[in-house]
């Protein structure tokens, strides 16, 4: 006998909505019950965080003020030691410091409770669980496997998504809605206005992936032996960073990534035509587990894929799949050239992918670059913010990542307009899609900054529906100092 099943809508209400359970998403769910409201969290994966959990992006960066580097010896200094430097104010605390602490207390972030380093080092996998902990105990009820497939629309007011799969069909009503997909998927299909990358090019992407059995000692031995041609402060650093058992970045080794070039045996990123080896960046970083540094267990974050407008599926679906296959060359390379990686292997690649930028969504307020790098101060600022403007090149060439250092008192405000699409009502949005033009995104799309947007878009939607005002009608002091209690700076 076959079976059919007719599926028909259901329909539930809640007072806040929140679409994506990624960095910005968890912030924002966690935010807006705790000031009273009943919330939903509608995530298409089976764990939240976005790119600190499933996207194996293994810190936040920058929960301080982010210095930027003066020049090239400089910044090979300071990108080595950023994951164990308490240097400069820290900005951010409140939802962001909460799970710090609750990863130190677990084992699984290194550092010290109640402050964050330039970049806060820990275990991405325990972070689904932390996370995941945090959401639960402030009541937000979770929706995995929810695939959004339609906004509900009035006029100009957003009244919630429709959540459908094979089984069911379900309108989700709410009386605020928090777009915290990272694309502005939400947005968008409600007929927000938005910009598209830089000029329609976005910024490269990036698969994590982990390579396991590393023996690190040997490494470290290479490097002194060449240390004239990699750089002998740097090569110093890293050096002491591993006798003090504390986190660190490794920068490329050019040398041999000249010499496999020459012998076929280095990957080009999708869509680049060749590999400019002046200003090529990439990251290798052991991890931290279960207490402790693995120095033989090392992620890499590696510009992987150029010019993908990630909203296009069958553009993203071909990047991935290239993507997948650059892991698997770049653990051969590691394998063939680097000293010490003689018996390492491909551990595991991401199982979500590393996208910088797509859609911005167009706000009541555009954050500029000369905002965000003069360090300007707003009347309705919901946080502030200092990390470097980190900008990668768009397709690969010989401009190097931009690292411009925010000036003034060394942060600006992320204004409450800029989570507001324009002409749209009852809808927030949150991460690295509000309104902010290329470079300064290149600021506000980082993790702390999208749990501080996160937070504040939680926290103004719990406040509208208990005033019974549009979003857009929030008093600005009122939540300025809910947020103050909540040991946000603002």
């Amino acid at each position: 006998m076959i079976l059919t099943m007719k599926k028909e809508t259901k329909k539930i209400s809640t007072d806040v909505l929140v679409v994506g359970g990624g960095t910005a998403g968890f912030a924002a769910a966690i935010a807006a019950a705790r000031n009273g409201a009943k919330v939903i969290l509608v995530e298409q994966h089976d764990y939240l965080g976005g790119t600190l959990s499933g996207g194996m992006v293994n810190m936040i960066r920058s929960m301080r003020h982010m210095q930027g580097p003066k020049d090239l010896e400089d910044k090979k200094m300071k990108i080595a030691g950023y994951e164990s430097s308490y240097v400069d104010q820290q900005l951010v605390y409140s939802v962001a410091q909460e799970f710090v602490d609750r990863m130190i207390d677990a084992a699984s972030a290194w550092g010290i409770k109640g402050q964050a380093a330039t970049r806060q080092f820990f275990d991405p996998e325990m972070a689904k669980m932390i996370i995941e902990q945090m959401v639960q105990e402030a009541g937000v009820e979770i929706w995995y496997y929810s695939q959004t497939t339609d906004v509900l629309k009035s006029d100009s007011s957003v009244n919630g998504i429709v959540v459908e799969n094979l089984k069911e069909r379900i309108e989700i009503n709410a009386k605020v809605t928090i777009d915290a997909t990272g694309d502005g998927d939400v947005c968008a299909n409600a007929g927000a206005s938005y910009v598209l990358g830089n000029e329609g090019h976005c910024q490269p992407l990036t698969l994590y992936f982990t390579i396991d059995n590393v023996n690190f000692d040997k490494i470290l031995q290479y490097m002194q032996e060449h240390a004239d041609d990699i750089g002998r402060e740097y090569v110093k650093r890293i050096v002491q960073l591993r006798e003090e058992e504390k986190p660190l970045t490794l920068l490329p080794f050019k040398s041999k990534i000249k010499e496999a070039l020459e012998n076929g045996d280095y990957p080009l990123p999708y869509n680049a035509e060749k590999l400019v080896l002046e200003t090529l960046t990439y990251m290798v970083r052991p991890q931290f587990k279960n207490g402790k540094m693995r120095y033989n267990l090392v992620s890499v974050n590696h510009d992987m894929a150029y010019n993908i407008d990630a909203t296009d599926r069958i553009q993203l679906t071909k990047a991935t799949i290239a993507m997948r296959d650059i892991a698997v060359k770049m653990a051969a390379f590691y394998r063939k050239y680097i000293p010490g990686f003689e018996d390492s292997y491909l551990a595991y690649t991401a199982p979500f992918v590393g996208i910088r930028d797509t859609r911005r969504i167009i706000g009541d307020y555009y954050l500029t670059s000369e905002d965000v790098l003069s360090g300007r101060a707003f009347e309705d600022g919901i946080g502030r913010y200092g990390s470097v403007a980190d900008v990668h090149d768009k397709d690969g060439g010989k401009k190097q990542i931009m690292l411009s250092e925010v000036g003034g008192q060394g942060w600006f405000h992320i204004p409450y307009r800029t989570m507001l699409p324009k002409g749209i009502d009852n809808l927030l949005v949150a991460g690295r899609c509000v309104s902010a033009d290329y470079i300064a995104q290149g600021c506000t799309r980082s993790q702390a900054a999208c749990i501080v947007t996160g937070q504040a878009a939680g926290t103004a939607a719990a406040l509208a529906i208990k005033a019974g005002v549009k979003p857009r009608e929030v008093n600005i002091t009122e939540l300025q100092k809910v947020l103050t209690q909540q040991n946000q700076i603002i």
